[in-house]
């Protein structure tokens, strides 16, 4: 299968909003309240429209996953909250695309850009109930705490991944 994984133009913002309102039904369903995933698709036009209104107006860096020419996946990285490591803040594969290893081609090119920035950690939040936990795990993350996903008030388990020695 061919991908490509680049950097999220403005021209992206529309599909971007599409596969974050996809992903999140397919993935957080009996996670997150069903009033919040179904308003995804509600206000679709209107995230994407902010987003290209706001696009690189923030210091993170958003990459996009292209199977035959169409975004099947997003990427966000930046600095963690508290500017010691680097965070991917957000990860979101369709399902029919998991499962063959763009996942962990997406976060080889988080590490890529995120050593690019003089990082030497990087830190993943991952909802408690994703099945994403246990893939955070088998790329050897290590699970360091649970925090709070703001937005939603969950719970999310964190993984630490050092920068310094990985082989990629």
């Amino acid at each position: 299968m061919k991908y490509k994984i680049r950097k999220a133009k403005r021209s992206d913002c529309k599909d971007i909003a599409h596969v974050v309102t996809v992903a999140w039904n397919e993935t957080y369903r009996d996670i997150v309240p069903d009033e919040i995933l179904d308003s995804l698709y509600v206000n679709e036009n209107e995230r994407a429209r902010n987003s290209y209104d706001h696009f690189g107006e923030d210091d993170d860096q958003q990459f996009v996953l292209e199977t035959d020419g169409k975004i099947v996946g997003f990427m966000n990285i930046g600095y963690a909250e508290d500017k010691k490591f680097g965070e991917i803040h957000a990860l979101y594969i369709l399902n029919k695309h998991k499962h063959q290893g763009l996942g962990r081609k997406m976060i080889e090119r988080g590490i890529e850009e995120l050593r690019s920035m003089n990082c030497c950690g990087m830190v993943i939040g991952c909802l408690d109930g994703n099945d994403a936990n246990g893939f955070y795990s088998h790329l050897s993350g290590k699970l360091i705490g649970t925090r709070i996903f703001e937005k939603l008030q969950l719970p999310e388990n964190v993984y630490y991944f050092s920068l310094e020695d990985r082989q990629e």
